[in-house]
């Protein structure tokens, strides 16, 4: 798995303690935010400030160990312990402690001393308190490195009594499985793991390998494709965080802008928010601002907020960016919210920066063929085809534009045709197709399409309406 070992383990919920003052109380709250983004370099800053308590120095030891400060992050988690004598045993207390003996553990088994962190882990189970499954789970992986395999999967037993849902423990059942070659058991334990967590490359190379030893070859291929794409994905972002870590200070809200557009892309949206969160730390400009504002309104357009994108898209025109990109997702924004004048509006800002942008041509001509504008709605239609000769959704468009309006029929029938073929399991364009074959009376032809249409979507009820309604004709 790609996941730090031990990484979800060490943030453990904290309880706020009160009598801090106001500016040390501050700057743990800031350690804290800063150590959610990811930016560790921040949050050591803020901690550094804080008083220094048990949750203070465990967090500020987690900080140290993933940038790789192996003895700074000693240090502070072996505070952490010394802080026991004098303070009452509280929740607080006992959650800061087993947070350091799970740091400790984490950096004893980064430096290879296996029986240190397997010593740190077996007295943070005998204490009790909070961090056991983790403990259980990181003691697992230690086993089965040493290939004490029985040991390994005891342990991971543990965690998925406890927490059925701990994905990570599902995934290296699994390994430990394979390792045995009980290939079916290895499937179930990995079938869980994608079920909780559905985005792990890893898990799908595993079971593809599980498959072929099976003879399960088509399941084997589905895995191995699903794989492929995820590593790709999984790639391009740490490609990102690693240009964000390395990045002078003057560098780094360019280059967080971009690391928040991979996550968009890849619809990691809670990821793509936290690094546009930080721009603002390392840049005021009116520039990045806009950027934010258009990157937070991308992501609201796309979990449907269309509100919310169109007030964060015109922040982001009115402090400068106008781009083709944005006065697009705007009129899309302004569609969702029933708003066509200021949509078309938008969509002509688009072309007039970029006159080729056929995704614009297609919405204008949606939105003229609602404002029932023939000639209008076939212009656009017409130049988006011209510009990109494989965008189904134009053809499909005109086509339908044509048979609205009872005109050159066998045209539209010729533009149905063509987006179904680019565009073959679309059942809505083979229920068009369909309903241009029964306006001309070929009822056999209709019949062929409208059952493409069914066969792609079964359950819509306009579709076998439409096949009942053609086979009454046929009689």
């Amino acid at each position: 798995m790609k996941t730090s070992f031990c990484r979800l383990s060490i943030i453990l919920c904290l309880c706020t303690l009160g009598g801090h003052l106001a500016v040390a109380q501050n700057a743990y709250e800031l350690g804290a935010a800063a150590l959610r983004q990811g930016d560790y370099e921040e949050a050591i800053r803020h901690f550094t400030d804080a008083e220094k308590d048990g949750k203070t120095l465990a967090r500020l030891g987690y900080a140290y160990s993933q940038l790789g400060r192996y003895a700074d992050a000693t240090r502070a988690y072996q505070d952490v312990l010394g802080f026991e004598t004098d303070e009452a045993r509280s929740l607080e207390a006992e959650v800061a402690v087993s947070q350091a003996l799970l740091g400790l553990g984490y950096v004893a088994y980064q430096q290879g001393r296996f029986d240190e962190a397997i010593r740190l882990y077996m007295e943070l189970v005998q204490r009790g308190t909070a961090g056991i499954v983790e403990a259980h789970h990181n003691l697992g992986r230690i086993y089965a490195e040493r290939g004490e395999i029985e040991k390994a999967m005891t342990e991971q037993r543990q965690v998925v009594k406890a927490n059925p849902e701990f994905a990570d423990a599902h995934y290296h059942l699994g390994v430990l499985y394979s390792r045995k070659q009980d290939w079916h058991a290895a499937i179930e334990a990995y079938q869980k793991a994608v079920a909780l967590a559905p985005t792990l490359p890893n898990v799908y190379y595993q079971l593809a390998r599980c498959y072929r030893q099976t003879e399960d070859t088509l399941a084997a291929e589905e895995a191995m494709q699903r794989f492929r794409v995820l590593e790709s994905t999984d790639a391009e972002i740490q490609k990102g965080v690693e240009a964000v870590f390395v990045a002078d200070a003057d560098e780094k809200a360019e280059i967080l802008i971009r690391l928040a557009n991979v996550y968009v892309k890849h619809e990691k949206y809670e990821a793509a928010v936290r690094a546009l969160e930080r721009v603002q730390k390392y840049s005021t400009s009116d520039a990045h601002a806009a950027a934010v504002s258009a990157g937070l309104a991308k992501i609201a357009l796309d979990q449907g907020n269309a509100a919310q994108a169109i007030v964060r898209y015109e922040k982001a025109v009115q402090l400068g960016l106008g781009t083709a990109e944005i006065y697009h997702n705007l009129g899309i924004a302004y569609m969702q919210s029933r708003d066509g004048e200021n949509a078309l509006k938008q969509f002509h800002s688009a072309l007039e920066v970029n006159a080729d942008l056929p995704e614009s041509l297609v919405m204008l001509g949606v939105l003229y063929a609602a404002n029932n504008d023939f000639e209008a709605s076939k212009t656009y239609y017409q130049q988006a085809i011209e510009l990109s000769p494989k965008a189904a959704v134009a053809y499909h468009g005109l086509a339908y534009l044509y048979g609205q309006h009872g005109r050159n029929l066998e045209k539209a029938i010729e533009l149905a045709r063509r987006a179904t073929e680019l565009s073959p399991n679309s059942a809505a364009y083979h229920n068009t197709l369909s309903w241009l074959y029964y306006k001309i009376g070929s009822y056999k032809a209709a019949e062929t399409a409208i059952l493409k249409a069914v066969e792609l979507a079964p359950d819509n009820p306009l579709y076998q309406e439409g096949l009942k309604a053609i086979r009454q004709r046929e009689r």
